[in-house]
C-alpha cells in the first residue's frame, strides 16, 4: 500500500470517528436535556391541570380575578413548551425529538428560543455542553464544506481540459456554485414547507434564509409544537437541508467578503496611484516654475 493510500484511508477513518463523535454527542445532550426539563414540565402540567379544573368547576360564576389568573397561568404554561390541544390534552415539548432539534438548533448558533432550558442544572448544562459542541460543529461542518468543494473543482478541471482560460473557469465555477445553492437550499425548499408546514411560499422563503443564515428569530420553526403527520424521512431530509445548507451559505457569505475586501483594496490602490499622479504633475509643475524663475534670474544678471 502506497502513502498516497494510507493518507486516503486515514482520512476515512478520522471522518468516520468525527461523524460517529458528533452523532453521539448530539443525541447524549438531547437524552440530558430531557431528563433534565421533564421534571419540570410534569409539575407545570400538573399545576395548568389543577387550574382548568377549577375554572370548569366554577365557570357559570368566575371572576375577572380569576379568569386572570387562569390566562397567567395558561400564558405561562405555553411559555414553557406546555401546549393545550383540541382533544383536552396536553403537548410537552421536552420529547425526544424536540430535545434534538434544541441541540441542533443550540450548536449551529441559530437558537430559534421556542424551546429552552428552564431548571437551573438544564441551563448550567447548557453552558458547558454548547462550549464542546459548538467547536465541533464547526469542524464537522468544514469537512462537510470539503465534500460540497470536490464537485466544484472537479468541474473546474473539467472546463480547463475543454481548453477554457483560468478567468472564464473561475466564473463559471462561481456561477454554477451560487445558483444550484440558492435552488437547493433557498429556492425549492419553500415548495416543500407550503405543503408540510402550511406556510405560504413567502413564509417559507423568509423561513429558509433566516434559519441558514444564522439569524433565527424563532417566528417560524418546523415541526416542533404539536406534532402533525409527517413521513419518517421527513426528519432526516431537514437535518441533511440543514447541515449542507448552513455549510453553503457559510462559504457564500466567506466569498462576498473576500470579493468585497478585493474591491476595496483596488479601490484603494487605484485612490492612491491617482494621488500620487496628481502629486508628481504639481511636483513637475513647480519644479518647471522654479526653473524659469532661474534661468529669468541669471538672465537679468547677465544684462
Amino acid at each position: 500500500m502506497g502513502k498516497k493510500d494510507k493518507d486516503k484511508s486515514s482520512s476515512k477513518v478520522s471522518r468516520c470517528i468525527l461523524l460517529i463523535a458528533v452523532v453521539g454527542y448530539y443525541l447524549m445532550g438531547a437524552k440530558i436535556f430531557q431528563v433534565l426539563e421533564t421534571d419540570k414540565q410534569e409539575e407545570l402540567r400538573n399545576s395548568f391541570l389543577e387550574a382548568k379544573a377549577a375554572l370548569m368547576k366554577n365557570y357559570a360564576h368566575i371572576t375577572s380575578d380569576e379568569l386572570e389568573i387562569f390566562l397567567q397561568t395558561l400564558t405561562f404554561s405555553v411559555k414553557n413548551g406546555i401546549i393545550p390541544l383540541k382533544n383536552g390534552t396536553l403537548y410537552l415539548s421536552w420529547n425526544f425529538k424536540n430535545s434534538i432539534s434544541f441541540v441542533a438548533y443550540t450548536l449551529t448558533t441559530i437558537g430559534y428560543g421556542t424551546i429552552a432550558p428552564r431548571t437551573p442544572m438544564g441551563q448550567l448544562f447548557c453552558v458547558f455542553y454548547a462550549l464542546l459542541g459548538i467547536p465541533l460543529t464547526i469542524i464537522f461542518l468544514e469537512l462537510v464544506s470539503k465534500a460540497i468543494s470536490q464537485p466544484l473543482s472537479g468541474l473546474g478541471k473539467y472546463l480547463q481540459n475543454m481548453g477554457i482560460k483560468e478567468g472564464q473557469v473561475k466564473i463559471c465555477m462561481l456561477v454554477f456554485f451560487l445558483v444550484t445553492g440558492l435552488l437547493i437550499f433557498i429556492l425549492l425548499p419553500p415548495l416543500i414547507f407550503t405543503h408540510t408546514e402550511g406556510w405560504t411560499y413567502e413564509e417559507g422563503l423568509y423561513f429558509a434564509f433566516i434559519s441558514l443564515s444564522t439569524i433565527g428569530f424563532g417566528d417560524y420553526v418546523i415541526d416542533t409544537y404539536p406534532p402533525q403527520k409527517h413521513t419518517r424521512l421527513y426528519p432526516a431530509i431537514i437535518i441533511l437541508w440543514y447541515t449542507f445548507g448552513l455549510t453553503w451559505i457559510t462559504l457564500m457569505f466567506d466569498l462576498f467578503s473576500k470579493i468585497l475586501e478585493k474591491t476595496k483594496k483596488t479601490l484603494t490602490c487605484n485612490t492612491l496611484s491617482q494621488t500620487e499622479e496628481t502629486s508628481s504633475t504639481k511636483t513637475s509643475f513647480f519644479w518647471a516654475l522654479s526653473e524659469q524663475s532661474e534661468r529669468e534670474s541669471q538672465t537679468s544678471l547677465v544684462k
